[in-house]
């Protein structure tokens, strides 16, 4: 069974005002929690779904770039493009790049609930479900391809029409926060420095 690791990093980030996942988080790039939470389970190969603009600033060896050709057409769109790219991958390990809180033992948390029965493996909070720190099975594509020829543009809309697994997490868990915009990363700097 082949499974890559995905890093969705070709956002606008037009809420931010500039590209939020090279934002410097514990003395590093945002994108980087993502990247190094997907290199600590041995997945391969390691992708970083962007554009041709963004590409030049990740200084990354060891992972396979997929550029987008068309921009800014959301992550629906971009996992379409690598599973279409990727054809020899089971399971696709599907990150935001702008989640400061992410880790390996998430990724070894999720992996563990991989079974054959379902097409994707998605974290739940409370109420709130978390479809870019989730797992897709590449027989889920006809079914995406099919959404995004209805013009939907919502992987909730994908959800809907696939066999889900949803994962449990406690509500006061920190993983699935991300930044939206500036004032977010400057209230979780804050918080990291009060519990220095």
């Amino acid at each position: 069974m082949n499974m890559a690791g995905v890093v969705l990093a070709g956002g606008q980030s037009s809420r931010f005002g500039r590209p939020k996942m090279f934002e410097i988080f514990e003395e590093e790039p945002l994108y980087k929690k993502s990247l190094k939470a997907l290199q600590g389970n041995s997945l391969h190969p390691i992708i970083i779904a962007t554009n041709a603009e963004l590409q030049p600033n990740f200084a990354e060896e060891n992972v396979v770039f997929h550029i987008e050709t068309t921009l800014h057409q959301g992550p629906l769109f971009a996992l379409q493009n690598v599973m279409q790219h990727f054809p020899d991958v089971d399971w696709f390990v599907v990150l935001a790049s702008d989640m400061p809180f992410i880790d390996a033992d998430f990724i070894r948390k999720m992996l563990n609930q991989i079974d054959d029965r379902y097409e994707a493996i998605v974290p739940k909070q409370n109420s709130k479900i978390q479809p870019l720190a989730a797992i897709y099975r590449r027989s889920a594509l006809p079914i995406l391809d099919s959404i995004i020829q209805q013009h939907k543009r919502s992987m909730k809309d994908l959800l809907m029409e696939l066999k889900v697994c949803y994962v449990e997490f406690n509500e006061d868990c920190l993983t699935f926060v991300n930044i939206n915009t500036q004032q977010d990363l400057l209230e979780i700097q804050k918080k990291e420095k009060n519990h220095e």
